[in-house]
């Protein structure tokens, strides 16, 4: 059901200034993407492009008018020499095989229909990858912010053993053991910095904005929960992306009856009124003006290089479409038992880190840090406490973004499902 509100707010994109001042929630995030962002806007000019063409398809050609003299005698030129002699005006029209001007719109309607899902898909995966993207930078300003912490604690590590150094209770060891797990905190710092940049390019680029730094809440949202993998999986036939590629079908299906109207003669009518006029002649009245009506009808008799080849290739199209629909049902599947899987373990793993892990993982660096004070720990004991309780927290965080992002791919499977 999150997509509703999601869509009802892309309604209201001026609101959503180009600065996007203040903090980016998910929402807004989600939001701004749908209502900026230009591959919305391209598929939404197709589809009106294929309604348009769809009702020029279905119409008859433009009829052919003819103006002109026959029969002009060579001799002198003169129009009023010979009563063969003929002023003539013609109007012909050109009526394709019947029914082919009802299937022709119909495909154009097809093609409007293949980009209305294609429309759709895109939408559910601009929402993926925005609330993938939204996600790995809240866990990078997690990082940061537990990163951040533990510096200030090396600061205090690297002052205590320079103290226990100058009073001769240290070791010039320990002094240089602490300047060099804070160095390469630093450098972990200065990595996670450019990664958050690197996920504010990603996220500019998927909001169509030209801001290149983003504040986000200190809060984690979650995500709806994903539909179970037998309802996803009774879904996917739903999926606007499958739905795509069966509206191509569809197209192509149609493509093989126009092929087989091929075979039918096109039909054409010509009609034409003379004029004569002679100097011969004493009494105009005495040259009747001329009427031609007649018919036309082509002969496709040489089938063989043009009509076959085409049924042919008409055939073939529709028979890769079907392939290539069995294969993305397969991949859809195959995406849904893997994300499931990473959610399930994502789930599991925090839980253990919640109930026990970090709760020892405090408690040991608190027992260290005692120990240590009282000189029954040595300084190597207690840096790696506190690295552990770092690295700790740190998967901690991941676990939790990878669970939003691993909801966050299921809702996207679950697009063609209602409530998704």
């Amino acid at each position: 059901m999150r997509l509703i509100p999601v869509l009802l707010l892309s309604l209201a994109a001026p609101a959503l200034a180009d600065t996007l001042s203040g903090n980016l929630s998910l929402e807004q995030a989600e939001a701004r993407s749908l209502a900026s962002h230009p591959s919305i806007g391209e598929l939404q000019a197709r589809i009106r492009a294929a309604e348009a063409r769809a009702t020029a398809a279905g119409q008859l050609p433009d009829p052919h008018l003819s103006v002109g003299a026959v029969n002009i005698p060579v001799d002198t030129f003169e129009l009023d020499q010979d009563p063969m002699t003929q002023a003539r005006v013609g109007l012909s029209q050109d009526f394709p095989a019947p029914g082919s001007l009802g299937l022709r719109a119909q495909k154009e309607r097809q093609k409007g229909e293949a980009y209305r899902f294609r429309l759709a898909n895109t939408r559910a995966e601009l929402i993926r990858q925005v609330r993938k993207a939204w996600l790995e930078r809240f866990y990078i300003d997690r990082a940061l912010a537990e990163l951040a912490d533990n510096l200030a604690l090396f600061e205090e590590l690297l002052a205590i053993a320079r103290s226990q150094y100058r009073v001769g209770h240290g070791l010039q060891q320990e002094v240089l053991l602490a300047q060099l797990e804070r160095d390469r905190l630093l450098d972990q710092r200065a990595e996670l910095r450019h990664r958050r940049a690197t996920a504010d390019a990603r996220l500019g680029e998927l909001l169509a904005t030209s801001r290149t730094a983003f504040e986000l809440p200190a809060e984690l949202p979650e995500l709806p929960e994903p539909p179970d993998p037998n309802a996803l999986t009774a879904g996917l036939r739903d999926h606007p992306r499958l739905r795509t590629v069966t509206a191509r079908i569809a197209q192509r299906r149609t493509d093989v009856g126009l092929a087989r109207k091929a075979y039918l003669p096109d039909m054409g009518m010509d009609l034409a009124y003379a004029r004569r006029s002679s100097a011969s002649v004493t009494n105009r009245d005495d040259l009747a003006d001329l009427f031609t009506v007649q018919v036309r009808i082509s002969l496709p008799l040489f089938t063989r290089q043009r009509q076959d080849k085409r049924l042919e290739a008409a055939l073939d199209e529709q028979a890769a479409l079907r392939r290539q629909r069995r294969e993305t049902h397969l991949e859809l599947s195959r995406r849904i038992a893997s994300q499931w899987s990473a959610l399930e373990a994502a789930r599991e793993r925090r839980r253990l880190y919640d109930e026990t892990i970090l709760l020892e993982s405090e408690q040991t660096v608190e027992a260290s840090l005692a120990a240590y004070t009282t000189g029954r720990l040595d300084f190597l004991n207690l840096v790696r406490a506190r690295l552990q309780d770092l690295e700790h927290q740190l998967t901690r965080w991941r676990l939790r973004v990878d669970g939003e992002q691993a909801k966050a791919e299921l809702l996207y499977l679950a697009a063609g499902a209602e409530g998704a």
